[in-house]
């Protein structure tokens, strides 16, 4: 069963110096906590996501899952900043720039105030995977696996110059700029093997004048368009770039489970591997996994029956009690 509610957290002191009045989270929550927080799982969601982790992570979370609620307590909050029920641009005016810090320290907040203390995983891809590694750095003690899919410790150049042209075209035209951004974004997220696979050189399969790849994009464009805020999309990819832990993990850490994805070019799978190694040499229990497919950064999302192949039995591994 799904249940959802909004926690009011109150004042939020942000890394910018400015303080948010009436802060508010949405959170989902799926399946049944057992009293001492051994099945909990927090899943994080990716920059257009929601607290409804089922509805997108399909295969990953939900009924015959990687994580199935007659087994696990799903926990999932809609980041700060973003437009899915917690503050962000659409409800406060002048929302000032958060970072993946700021998101993670009120997700820790609206968990107190649920009074879920001890978190088994925290999981997630892209910028949920960055919020993960945060978790790892704000509240080591309370988690015992962090799993980050597509992700590293640091945002690259490359992802920053790509969110700032993204912005800009948000900021020259609102509804045609969310439609560009969506459009770059989509091709950040697949391979180009993928897109000659799927589409080539052909003609539109609608039978527009257009090239099959670009009604692709139109199409892409079309959902996005309806479902997403500009403002808040501008917010979060702000909240990605500013994100940086490398020198900010010790030995004292959860478990680390880095998996990089073969065909990768936004998070490359080489930068994935480096991150895992800087936590080794700073002492941390970390490890590095390859997710091993075409398709591209979306792959933790388009390929769930893999990923949960990938990762099952290493976070089984550490979830294990520890012996003597």
């Amino acid at each position: 069963m799904m249940r959802e509610e909004t926690v009011a957290l109150g004042a939020l002191r942000l890394d910018c110096g400015e303080t948010l009045a009436n802060v508010q989270q949405r959170v989902t929550t799926y399946g049944t906590r057992r009293g001492d927080g051994s099945n909990v799982v927090l899943v994080e969601h990716a920059l257009t996501g929601s607290s409804r982790a089922a509805e997108w992570w399909q295969g990953v979370v939900g009924d015959g899952g990687l994580f199935d609620p007659a087994d696990w307590f799903v926990v999932g909050v809609n980041a700060l900043g973003s437009c899915y029920g917690s503050s962000g641009p659409t409800t406060l005016d002048n929302f000032p720039r958060v970072t993946v810090r700021d998101i993670v320290r009120a997700e820790i907040r609206a968990l107190d105030a649920l009074g879920i203390e001890r978190i088994a995983v925290v999981i997630g891809g892209s910028l949920g995977g960055m919020r993960a590694l945060q978790w790892a750095v704000e509240a080591p003690e309370r988690v015992r696996a962090c799993v980050m899919i597509g992700a590293h410790d640091h945002h690259s150049a490359m992802g920053v110059a790509l969110n700032a042209l993204q912005r800009e075209a948000i900021a020259l035209d609102a509804a045609r700029g969310i439609r560009l951004a969506r459009k770059i974004a989509m091709l950040t997220y697949k391979s180009e093997e993928l897109l000659k696979e799927r589409h080539d050189r052909r003609p539109d399969r609608k039978g527009r004048p257009l090239f099959d790849v670009e009604g692709y994009l139109e199409r892409q464009a079309d959902v996005f368009e309806a479902r997403m805020d500009g403002a808040s999309y501008a917010a979060l990819t702000h909240a990605m770039d500013s994100f940086d832990v490398r020198g900010l993990l010790r030995a004292k850490t959860p478990k680390l489970i880095f998996a990089g994805i073969s065909s990768d070019w936004l998070f490359r799978p080489q930068d994935v591997r480096a991150a895992a190694s800087r936590c080794v040499l700073a002492g941390c229990d970390a490890q590095c996994l390859e997710l091993r497919t075409g398709h591209g950064h979306d792959a933790f999302l388009a390929e769930p029956a893999a990923l949960r192949a990938l990762l099952e039995p290493v976070i089984a591994a550490a979830l294990e009690p520890a012996r003597c």
